[in-house]
């Protein structure tokens, strides 16, 4: 019995010990197996970097491209994040897509995928209200697609041509666009030609009669007509004001990719004292082509009493006065969608909004009173008076408008949107020198032949 004793126990400890040599054995395989993984990897990551550095230029750069795009895309996310949180612990609004603007301008990124909106007097206000006896609505909307515009809008396109590559929308009539969005601010680009002196006198009125906090300077412009760090000054600073004048057509008027200190959202010390964010509607007007340049011509005209230096000039197609081809309606949406892509291929998370608007301009003063009604504001007073429609009888001869035509006709009918904008920026400048010193020897009578 004790023999049996002695085995089995003899047994157990055999047991207890085989089994402790291979727990540590198992231990040692899983640190070894880790071992070389880790050897591994390190090696895969050698050979990846070697790789990189045989690969092609091109593809390197590539490479960067993507990784920029990539941080690009986080960092406006960031923002656009940090933009909306800080909205909510403000309690503003932050719907912009409402009726008519169905789209967000944020998404566009080529011509066949921008649309802007039309506006136009309805045909059907004057006569009642329909079955639900609702009163109709002063205005009718419409939206198109810019590569449209850049195809079809040709010398003569009409506004009613407009309106027929256009696609009609319709509101519920339930509420006023203006209900629970943004606040919106009307951004009137005054165009020579097309109502602007009418505009940007009203707009200088308004803003001396309705703003108190700057001491406007004594000029013939609007404050922050041309320098765009006024302009969003004014706007900061200025909140009785609704509609702002700007000169339409200027590069350097960058109201939508504006990149200025005013555009940060906090101060270098964290306060949040900035505006709150706006909804900008820009209003664009349209005329004929061939009406625009020949009002502009018959303006020289007027005031020069001959067209001699503006013939000297389109000698070599330069602009004078309103003659400008950078100054025509179309030309001037090319700019503004130029930098709402420019925008948005930087990732320029703006806390403002932007969507364009067409309209008539012999409708001005209707449109302006009726769409700042939709949008919740008062009416831009003084947009009914009239200038420069009293000038006297005679213009240039025609020779002068077909040169102009000889000059810029292929641009009106193959502008697209401007998609480098500092090299129009700068070819602008190195014209605007140019013409300056002809202008100059045509003055003193000495140009060289």
């Amino acid at each position: 019995m004790k023999k049996m004793d002695v085995i089995f126990s003899f047994i157990l400890i055999w047991c207890i010990v085989s089994i402790s040599l291979l727990i540590r054995q198992f231990q040692s395989n899983t640190e070894l197996q880790q071992q070389l993984s880790a050897s591994r990897k390190l090696n895969h990551m050698e050979k990846a970097k070697k790789l990189i550095g045989r690969m092609p230029n091109k593809k390197r750069h590539d490479s960067r491209i993507k990784e920029q795009d990539h941080l690009t895309e986080i960092k406006h996310k960031q923002q656009h994040n940090n933009m909306h949180e800080k909205q909510d612990r403000r309690k503003i609004s932050t719907a912009v897509n409402q009726f008519p603007f169905t789209r967000s301008s944020e998404r566009f990124k080529r011509s066949e995928s921008f649309f802007l909106y039309v506006v136009q007097l309805s045909s059907t206000s004057s006569s009642g209200g329909g079955a639900d006896l609702s009163p109709p609505s002063p205005l009718e909307w419409s939206e198109v697609r810019w590569k449209d515009l850049v195809v079809n809008w040709g010398r003569n396109t009409t506004f009613s041509h407009l309106l027929e590559m256009s696609t009609p929308l319709h509101n519920d009539g339930k509420t006023k666009s203006g209900e629970g969005a943004m606040q919106k601010k009307m951004i009137l680009h005054c165009i020579p030609k097309a109502a602007s002196t009418t505009l940007r006198r009203a707009c200088y009125k308004n803003q001396k009669e309705s703003c108190k906090t700057i001491v406007f300077p004594v000029q013939q412009d609007p404050f922050g007509y041309r320098n765009i760090d006024d302009f969003f000054r004014v706007v900061k600073e200025c909140d009785e004001v609704n509609h702002f004048c700007i000169q339409g057509g200027d590069a350097l008027m960058s109201v939508i990719n504006y990149e200025g200190k005013e555009g940060s959202e906090e101060e270098e010390d964290g306060d949040d004292d900035e505006r709150e964010p706006l909804h900008f509607v820009h209003m664009v007007p349209f005329r004929n082509y061939d009406d625009w340049v020949e009002s502009a011509i018959k303006q020289i005209f007027s005031i020069d009493g001959n067209c001699d230096r503006a013939e000297k000039l389109l000698d070599h197609c330069y602009g004078y006065r309103e003659l400008y081809m950078e100054l025509y309606p179309k030309a001037v949406l090319s700019l503004l969608i130029g930098m709402t892509f420019d925008a948005n291929g930087k990732g320029i998370s703006s806390k403002d909004k932007h969507h364009i608007m067409l309209y008539n301009y012999q409708d001005v003063d209707s449109i302006m009173s009726e769409v700042s009604d939709i949008f919740g504001m008062e009416p831009l007073p003084r947009t009914s008076k009239r200038h420069k429609e009293n000038r006297g009888e005679g213009t240039c001869p025609n020779e002068i408008s077909e040169k102009f035509h000889k000059c810029h006709d292929l641009t009106l009918t193959s502008a697209d949107a401007i998609r480098d904008l500092k090299a129009e920026r700068k070819r602008r400048k190195k014209n605007d020198a140019a013409m300056k010193g002809l202008f100059k020897c045509i003055k003193r009578g000495d140009c060289k032949k």
